[in-house]
């Protein structure tokens, strides 16, 4: 179904005079309660700022403030477009797309998310919504770009599309030096644009350690640095090759949510490739999965 089926020009603020997210919430939440008690009004206020206390949901210039509300059977979408970018959390925000919904629809909730933060990415679109002058031109807009509500999310809603990667031949200096710059545990290893296998942080370290300490029992009393020592004095001749790892498992664009997170648990690990044509394209995490899904 289009995103532009859950708007109404009444829900959509244009040239909104608001200077702060709190102040959109409350102005939107107020048009959306009119026929609703002011005890539900309240609530409804105080379960957004509650979730948005956790890390306000900012993509790209667009703030998606929501809530899923319990005894609520509709799912509702407003627009603020401010007459002045707004900060949120560090960032300005141009549009907000404020979304309430029941606490039992999962499923169409996340897939709204899902395709309001794809919105998002659209800059073109995003130019064109922010200069429409009222509330029809916005649905337009939206319509004409045809924006979908996916059925399903799949793997492709959440991964993460930028990652570590490097070759065989790479030295374990050059990997160690990555992961750094990265803040990452793993990377990918490719080779002539395929994936081949994955080096991980935990492999390259126990590659440097001497056996003796890794078949000790008793290991408080190692003190010094010496056990380590020997990666230091290696990690410009060790190739990745001789750390890299098959990968055991590998998911696709398409692969649903659900198999993502049961192929981690099975296989007790925290990311898994998504991989298109033997061409690594994407990572999808636990963290993405708690950050996306869990946590919305």
């Amino acid at each position: 179904m289009k995103l532009s089926s859950f708007l109404h020009p009444h829900f959509i603020k244009v040239k909104h005079d608001a200077t702060s997210s709190k102040e959109v919430i409350h102005d939107l939440v107020k048009e959306i309660c009119r026929e609703f008690s002011p005890e539900f009004e309240k609530k409804v206020i105080d379960l957004i700022m509650e979730r948005e206390k956790q890390g306000p949901t900012v993509e790209g210039g667009v703030s998606i403030p929501h809530a899923r509300i319990e005894g609520f059977h509709d799912l509702i979408i407003a627009i603020s477009i401010p007459e002045k970018p707004v900060a949120v959390d560090g960032e300005e925000v141009e549009i907000f797309f404020l979304i309430l919904t029941s606490k039992t629809a999962s499923r169409i909730y996340l897939n709204t998310l899902a395709a309001i933060a794809r919105l998002a990415k659209n800059s073109e679109l995003l130019k064109k919504i922010i200069s429409a002058a009222k509330p029809e031109d916005v649905i337009r807009i939206i319509e004409e770009e045809g924006v979908q509500v996916k059925e399903e999310l799949t793997v492709k809603d959440i991964m993460e599309k930028k990652f570590p990667m490097v070759t065989p031949g790479e030295t374990l200096k050059e990997v160690i030096d990555l992961l750094h710059r990265e803040d990452s545990l793993f990377a990918l290893v490719v080779e002539k644009g395929e994936l081949i296998g994955e080096v991980r942080l935990l492999e390259i370290v126990e590659k440097g350690l001497p056996d003796y300490a890794k078949s000790l029992i008793n290991l408080k009393f190692l003190k010094t640095f010496e056990p380590l020592e020997g990666l230091l004095e290696r990690e410009e001749r060790i190739q990745v090759r001789e750390v890299m790892s098959p990968l055991s498992v590998t998911l696709t664009s398409s692969s649903s949510i659900v198999e993502a997170v049961v192929r981690m648990v099975k296989e007790k690990r925290f990311y898994i490739p998504v991989v298109e044509d033997k061409k690594p394209v994407g990572v999808v995490t636990l963290k993405e999965f708690v950050t996306r899904i869990l946590r919305v």
